[in-house]
């Protein structure tokens, strides 16, 4: 009996919503309820990056810090290419979530073939490009450093993997904004596990594999990523999830492809313009005194701030699933209240996250490097200063989701342009190259352009004009599910 009441409890605080809990349900215990599993994808998205870092690190040095670094560098090119798409996911979250709200469920499924469909296409041509141009693209970033060798052959190898990687992607973008954030996650542990077994063997060699490596690391991220878009394509095609996707769906239905492209353009410029930044950013680094202990150094530290940034990501994504739906289902002022609860809790939850990862910050470096110890000081230095802007990071963050969820993403390209090239970059020249700081200057860029930024954002949020809702006015919808 005592066990039935533990479930019973645990069910109604952690168990998928219902349509109408989204709309009507307690916000705060609703962000928390959404967002523990979109929480839990961000922090096995991080997993994947982290795991190889863990593994390439326990290479013998230097080769540890060549590889640490050429995965490092590798990343920013990896996420441009992939960001060209997932601005189309948030346009996919927008239309998808406000649709659902309104009980428009139909439409909503149609806008998720159409979400498949454009991923898919653009997969192909986008992993073949990345394919080709890794090589000069790395030269021209690092000005021919030696870890261009062993990112080169990294890269290729993700990009091969890319229309299983976006594939997943579409998928758990319809779904999150279907109100299901259980399933995706569920299935990307499977992936994740399956990357934890599979690195140490195509990295060092077991049995009849050989030790490849760099090389054995992105082999292991594809083929435990392609296992996930596989069991999503099942899970999508045995109707076992409540989200129907008909086969004619994914025929192209150019009337909402113009309106995908429409509010997802802006969106993927604001992606391409922050991966486009961290490019330049990270090829600033590699012009730093020890460039190769500064990369290692910011490798590390960033997948260790991804870990903490899982709380303001997952959260961030229930927001915008919250407000579409409920500008979808015309409650505005639910709308306004979660976006405020969501700002005031992500900036609570930054802050002490914040204070954790400086109180183990030498510890942590240490783990996850061996007998670097200028890495370890650099690295250190890097999370000390990163925790002051760590709660104004959160405030951008929410905004950025509250305008995501509403469809408003011109308004989000505007704060994300000044948060990294308006502010960031002019901040790291002038820090790191005139004053001559060097790595503090660019870890301090990094701070003092989310402290800015967030206020701003917060500015943004009280001009209130983002409570206008994207998709087109109708007569109600009936209320059941697609079959």
């Amino acid at each position: 009996m005592e066990f039935n009441n533990i479930y019973s409890y645990l069910h109604s605080r952690l168990g998928r919503p219902s349509k109408e809990e989204i709309i009507e349900g307690d916000i705060v215990p609703l962000l928390f309820k959404l967002g523990w599993p979109m929480m839990l994808a961000s922090l096995l998205q991080t997993a994947y990056n982290l795991i190889d870092t863990f593994w390439l690190g326990q290479l013998p040095p230097p080769m540890n810090r060549d590889a640490v670094a050429a995965v490092g560098v590798s990343w920013p090119f990896v996420m441009l290419m992939v960001s060209i798409e997932l601005g189309l996911g948030i346009a996919g979250i927008a239309l998808i979530s406000q649709n659902t709200g309104a009980k428009r469920y139909k439409a909503a499924s149609k806008d998720a073939g159409q979400l498949f469909f454009i991923f898919i296409s653009l997969s192909i041509t986008l992993g073949l490009v990345g394919f080709f141009i890794a090589e000069p693209f790395l030269n021209l970033l690092t000005g021919s450093s030696p870890v261009v060798g062993p990112a080169t052959a990294y890269l290729q190898i993700i990009f091969l993997g890319f229309p299983a990687l976006l594939t997943f992607a579409a998928f758990s973008f319809s779904l999150r904004a279907w109100g299901d954030t259980i399933t995706p996650t569920a299935i990307m542990a499977i992936s994740v596990l399956l990357n934890i077994f599979l690195d140490p063997i195509f990295i060092f060699g077991f049995g009849p594999v050989p030790a490849w490596g760099i090389r054995g690391a992105a082999i292991a991220t594809v083929l435990s990523r392609t296992v996930g878009a596989i069991i999503a394509i099942y899970m999508l095609s045995s109707g076992r999830i409540d989200l129907k996707i008909k086969l004619k769906y994914l025929k192209p239905d150019m009337n909402r492809i113009k309106k995908f492209f429409k509010i997802g353009l802006p969106a993927t410029a604001a992606r391409v313009l922050d991966s486009s930044e961290f490019i330049i950013f990270v090829g600033a680094l590699a012009l730093l005194p020890m460039h190769e202990d500064v990369l290692a150094a910011y490798s590390i530290g960033g997948r260790l701030i991804g870990i903490s940034f899982v709380i303001v990501w997952g959260l961030g994504m229930a927001l915008s699933t919250i407000i579409g739906q409920s500008l979808g289902a015309e409650k505005y002022e639910r709308a306004d209240m979660t976006a405020k609860k969501g700002i005031m809790v992500m900036m609570i939850l930054m802050s002490i996250i914040g204070i954790i990862l400086v109180l183990i910050r030498f510890p942590l470096f240490n783990f996850f490097i061996r007998d670097q110890p200028e890495v370890v000081s650099m690295g250190a230095e890097f999370l000390l200063i990163l925790a002051i802007g760590a709660p104004f990071f959160a405030i951008f963050e929410a905004v950025s989701a509250t305008l995501n969820g509403s469809g408003h993403t011109k308004q989000q390209l505007g704060i994300s342009i000044t948060r990294l090239w308006v502010l960031r970059l002019p901040l790291l020249f002038v820090l790191a190259f005139v004053l001559g700081l060097n790595s503090t200057g660019a870890w301090l860029a990094i701070a003092l352009s989310n402290v800015v930024s967030g206020s701003l954002a917060y500015v943004v949020y009280k001009m209130g004009w983002w409570k206008e809702k994207v998709i087109d006015k109708g007569p109600p919808a009936k209320a059941s599910m697609p079959r």
